[in-house]
């Protein structure tokens, strides 16, 4: 033991390791940096939006739902591909567009179908 360490208590093993010198630096290392995130596919957030649009405003999901499907195809090919993210947003435009197009398939069938027992 030399006589510059403090004496030490055999209680507490902690207490034996003295303080580093001012100056330098501690005994922690620094945390690696965040690696690059993929950014979010475009499409897959156009098909989410253009399906939830047509959903909710009457008489566009006639354009808007066709729209939200080939999107969200498109959007899955591609982040397969890149690895992109969204993938969740994509299905849910699939999904959303898809609903969107049977709504008003069923809407127009019973608008013919009123239209001719009408008369």
């Amino acid at each position: 033991m030399s006589s510059t360490e403090p004496p030490r208590d055999p209680r507490n093993p902690y207490a034996s390791q003295p303080y580093p010198p001012p100056g330098q630096p501690g005994p922690y290392a620094q945390y690696p940096p965040y690696p690059a995130q993929q950014p979010t596919n475009g499409k897959a957030v156009g098909s989410l939006v253009t399906g939830i649009v047509s959903l909710v405003v009457p008489f566009v999901g006639i354009v808007t739902g066709p729209i939200a499907v080939v999107l969200g195809v498109k959007a899955r090919g591609e982040i397969r591909q890149t690895g992109q993210r969204g993938d969740g947003m994509a299905i849910a435009g699939l999904v959303t567009g898809i609903l969107g197009c049977i709504g008003y398939a069923i809407f127009v069938v019973l608008l013919i179908v009123g239209l001719a027992v009408g008369d």
